[in-house]
């Protein structure tokens, strides 16, 4: 980790590493005391791995980006991050070019994956793409917006003022959007559509 720091930092200025963690533990500790926006979780760790790392922050820190980095494309490791709320998951032996446009895509809000475990999530997921699909495309154009926000983890009272309209309408598309999927939680909301929203993003 210690050399990926050195890579980020000399190729991008935008970038500034906060800490580097030894073991999925200190991993925990450093975000609790540094905050930081996105965090670069290696998969296989002493102590406690990435995937319980990443369970744990994200139930702590739901708006914390976290981005797994991995040698293989572990088909059951790829599977937990994301159920547990990973916005990507990348292979180490990407260009450090790639690596730096890929976690500023994370922090405009997209979730990446590499190329080489995108087909395993695809092909496990197929049938609640379709699903998923058929629901967003009954959804007005202001819902698709109020989703997205939602997706972003922004509060009805923040997707208020970001669009400019009055709190009761927001809740009204929130209710809608609850509707239309059959789910009336927001976190679980939010968790089902993560594994797919990259299609829609």
């Amino acid at each position: 980790m210690n050399s990926l720091k050195y890579v980020l930092e000399n190729l991008s200025s935008r970038i500034t590493i906060a800490g580097v963690a030894d073991n999925g533990v200190q991993a925990l500790k450093l975000v609790d005391e540094l905050k930081p926006d996105l965090v670069l979780m290696d998969v296989r760790m002493p102590k406690m791995d990435g995937v319980e790392a990443t369970r744990i922050l994200h139930a702590k820190y739901p708006a914390l980006k976290i981005v797994m980095l991995t040698t293989f494309a572990e088909d059951e490791y790829v599977h937990f991050a994301v159920k547990y709320g990973a916005s990507g998951y990348l292979l180490k032996n990407m260009e450090p070019e790639f690596l730096i446009s890929s976690i500023q895509s994370v922090m405009a809000g997209n979730t990446l994956f590499s190329n080489e475990v995108a087909n395993p999530i695809s092909g496990s997921s197929g049938s609640e793409v379709e699903e998923i699909t058929r629901i967003m495309d009954s959804l007005s154009g202001r819902e698709l917006e109020v989703l997205g926000l939602m997706m972003e983890t922004l509060t009805n009272k923040q997707i208020a003022d970001h669009l400019g309209i009055a709190d009761q309408s927001v809740r009204n598309y929130v209710h809608h959007i609850y509707t239309k999927f059959e789910i009336f939680d927001r976190l679980e909301l939010i968790q089902r559509l993560r594994t797919v929203w990259h299609y829609f993003a």
